[in-house]
């Protein structure tokens, strides 16, 4: 590591019986020498606090931490994050093993920062009773009254009226699920759990060592659990961290860019740098990525405001799950080619240290991000056939074609000013929101929203009022009917008979847009109807020849309704329209796939993130400071190369 110009490390998780054998008996001997190996090396090191997974001797003592599956019926412990981490019992053992060893290393010369466990928001939650119990009273707690939770839970429908809260069930039975609105609360109840959770683990640190630093490279955006990261981020995180998985094949684009926004949404509205806790140098029975991809994967995440990346993992482990998750030095402890890679990545890191990085932005545009919608948009797929996350991706690479910087945002705490707001497939609006949308609107900025937003109040029920709910006069429209491009088969069997699903395609929507025409590849587009607002771009060839984008004037701002989901193609198109007139200029012009920024000092880092040459025109002379080389008109990137200029 020393002759690869490593200079930190990250340890640690995933070993709490390393630490802790049996209950009470700790050993932190093999550690402490390991801790001064880093130290003696000059190498600093990031501690995981390894909470997760628990270990045999806690699952044996106390069973009921075990999960459930969704039938009820506990699950042994097999593999990692089989634990219920709001049970107790479970939180009060972690919080235990948390303090003795935050105690143990806050002082070692070594120690940079603490980790908050492993990837929390992984794995899936428990359907045991005593989740059930927990859920009972987070519910008590929300509503006050079971008459309000009947009215927020409709209970009325199908004869599911509550007489107490102790009549409160779990809403996932076997393959069963209930209905939207208490889905929804069993969600927030289990997000809220973890976000108790990690707060509890960053109190430890924060009380215990107060001159640490904290990070924690969580998994929120996890489909299967997950949790709203923003709600709380600014109280717990100190470092945002990220594990960086594009990939081994990065041909894969919708991998490419979620790896990306999920960076940009850890950092949320701090301002902070990034850090890698993880970083993809293997796979699961894949060596690695194509010759080059991975430096490239590292200056991508420095695009993205990374200051550190740390390779997953140092040595290809001999045995458990992962043994085929191939390292930086093979089996036989022999340094593979990857070691090369990696350490002509840790060298140019130095040279870059009085580059303007890690890099400090003030984007200009921010993207609404919502938990919640995720939640409610993947348990209703009849109806959200574009998934949550696909949306909120591809608004998000139409300013990654740009090169232009965003903010990942709660609508509910919105912290700074922009001039741009996207609101890609925001289904849930709840008045928090709406109110904060309707303000921003007033106060002068623009907001652009598209299909599938505004659908669901804050309880997963639709509006009764004019869509998108809670703005339809902001917006200056009415949305209600809808079409399907292609043949329908709804996931529910209504009256008996099975459907078939046909694949037809039934329409091809154009629409005209500026002097363009444009045929966004969607399967569903909302018939608009305009009321205060007038129509930007209309569609061509339906039979309504309705609105497919509109604008309306409202307090000092503008408020744009897109009719489609959000889609990179047409929203690029879209967004060029309306920089000029905002006052926001768009990042360096680069062929597709080749990402660029200008750094703080004026040098200019270019990403060729194609596994083909590509060509960038220069508007003057430069030299390289990686490659060495002088360029006249044009800079020539080979496949996954990289290069800074300077001028």
């Amino acid at each position: 590591m020393r002759k690869a110009s490593f200079n930190i490390v990250r340890l640690g998780h995933l070993c709490w019986d390393s630490f802790e054998p049996s209950e009470g008996e700790y050993t932190f001997e093999w550690f402490n020498e390991v801790m001064d190996l880093f130290h003696e090396a000059g190498i600093q090191v990031v501690l995981d606090i390894a909470t997760r997974p628990a270990p045999t001797w806690l699952h044996k003592k106390y069973p009921e931490i075990d999960r459930a599956d969704t039938n009820g019926i506990r699950l042994e412990a097999q593999t990692r994050y089989m634990e219920d981490i709001g049970h107790p019992a479970f939180q009060d053992y972690a919080y235990k093993f948390a303090e003795k060893l935050v105690c143990q290393y806050r002082n070692h010369p070594a120690l940079y920062a603490f980790g908050l466990c492993n990837e929390l928001g992984s794995g899936a939650p428990s359907f045991s009773s005593h989740a059930r119990d927990r859920f009972e009273a987070w519910l008590t707690e929300k509503y006050q009254t079971v008459d309000n939770l009947n009215q927020a839970w409709t209970t009325q429908r199908w004869s599911r009226k509550l007489n107490s809260f102790h009549d409160v069930v779990l809403p996932i039975s076997g393959q069963i699920q209930g209905a939207p609105e208490r889905l929804l609360d069993m969600w927030r109840f289990y997000s809220d759990e973890i976000l108790v959770y990690m707060k509890g683990l960053s109190r430890i640190v924060k009380q215990l060592a107060p001159g640490v630093r904290e990070s924690t490279n969580h998994w929120s955006e996890n489909p299967g659990y997950g949790f709203d990261y923003l709600k709380q981020y600014q109280e717990i995180i100190d470092l945002p961290g990220i594990g960086f998985y594009p990939g081994t094949n990065p041909e894969d684009r919708k991998a490419l860019t979620a790896a990306c926004f999920f960076m940009d949404h850890r950092i949320g509205e701090l301002d902070q740098p990034i850090w890698c806790l993880e970083f993809q140098t293997g796979d699961f029975g894949g060596y690695g990525s194509p010759r080059k991809a991975m430096r490239m994967y590292a200056y991508l995440s420095l695009v993205h405001r990374a200051q550190a990346v740390c390779a997953w993992t140092w040595r290809t482990m001999l045995g458990g799950e992962e043994q085929y998750v191939f390292g930086l030095v093979d089996h036989d402890g022999t340094p593979g080619w990857k070691y090369e890679e990696f350490k002509q990545i840790a060298e140019e890191f130095n040279l870059l240290k009085e580059r303007g990085l890690p890099r400090s932005t003030s984007p200009q545009i921010a993207i609404a991000y919502s938990y919640e919608s995720m939640k409610v948009m993947d348990g209703n797929r009849s109806f959200y056939k574009t998934e949550y996350t696909q949306q909120v991706l591809q608004a998000y690479e139409a300013l990654m074609r740009a090169n232009i910087d965003c903010n990942i945002v709660n609508l509910r705490n919105m912290q700074k000013d922009y001039k741009i707001l996207i609101v890609p497939g925001h289904a849930v609006m709840d008045k928090a929101s709406a109110a904060a949308i309707r303000s921003y609107v007033e106060d002068g900025g623009t907001v652009l929203m598209t299909a599938y937003s505004a659908k669901v109040n804050e309880h997963n029920r639709v509006f009764d009022t004019p869509l998108p709910g809670e703005l339809s006069d902001v917006f200056g429209i009415r949305s209600g009917a809808f079409m399907r491009t292609r043949s329908h088969t709804p996931a529910e069997n209504a009256g008996g008979l099975e459907k078939t699903e046909l694949h037809l395609e039934r329409e091809k929507p154009a629409i005209s847009l500026g002097k363009q025409e444009y045929q966004p590849d969607i399967d569903y587009y909302e018939i608009l109807e305009a009321r205060t607002a007038e129509t930007v771009a209309a569609f061509t060839n339906t039979l309504e020849k309705s609105p497919a984008v509109t604008r309306n004037r409202y307090g000092k701002g503008e408020a744009i309704y897109v009719a489609i989901p959000a889609e990179a193609n047409f929203l690029s198109s879209l967004l060029d329209m309306l920089y000029p007139t905002l006052g926001i200029q768009k990042g360096p012009a680069t062929p597709s796939g080749v990402v660029a920024r200008k750094l703080e000092d004026g040098s200019l880092i270019c990403v060729n993130t194609t596994g083909t040459e590509q060509t960038i025109k220069l508007d003057k002379e430069a030299s390289g400071l990686l490659s060495g080389n002088h360029f006249e008109n044009s800079l020539t990137l080979g496949a996954y190369e990289v290069e800074l200029l300077r001028y």
